[in-house]
């Protein structure tokens, strides 16, 4: 099973991951490319300069990528086989809302899809945003997305409004039990 997690921008999906694949021996973290700066610690993208990204995407290596936050973003196609190959385990991916339509199109009738977003309040985002170390501009510019995100929630399977770590874990948990894992 793949699961997709979107939301927007300091919503938390990172730490829903991370204590995810604490919790499933049998989950695995999907990475995405990217050209952001990585984050001390972080451990979710695999960084590309711009030109190394473009001339990935103009050999057509990517299955999806966008643009978002002034940084692209993209999934590799030679890893998309390992969805379809390996049914009894769980992959994780954190993908923009735009990128959650093409998985699941590409993935009807070959494996199980289940998209999670999680939503918050926009004070709330501009906090934990500058508590982790953005400028206040920069949060709001990552907020002012938060908008056209909104609008795509209707595509997903679960819609959490992400307040409390714990209670949002129980709900993916439960969710994950329903869906025999």
């Amino acid at each position: 099973m793949l699961v997709v997690m979107s939301g927007v921008s300091g919503v938390g999906k990172n730490t829903i991951i991370r204590r995810l694949m604490d919790e499933y021996s049998n989950m695995h973290f999907f990475k995405s490319a990217t050209t952001r700066p990585i984050r001390p610690g972080e451990d979710i993208y695999i960084s590309l300069t711009e030109e190394e990204f473009l001339a990935a995407k103009e050999r057509g290596e990517f299955f999806e990528t966008v643009e978002a936050h002034g940084y692209h973003y993209g999934t590799f196609k030679k890893d998309l086989q390992r969805f379809i190959d390996e049914p009894q385990n769980i992959f994780i991916k954190d993908i923009e809302v735009l990128g959650n339509r093409e998985f699941r199109k590409f993935l009807r009738g070959k494996a199980k899809v289940l998209s999670i977003f999680l939503e918050a309040p926009d004070d709330v985002l501009f906090d934990r945003l500058v508590k982790r170390g953005e400028s206040e501009e920069r949060a709001r510019v990552r907020i002012s997305r938060s908008k056209m995100e909104r609008e795509y929630k209707k595509d997903y399977d679960l819609i959490i409004e992400n307040l409390d770590i714990e209670k949002t874990l129980s709900m993916i948990r439960e969710r994950f039990k329903k869906e025999g894992y």
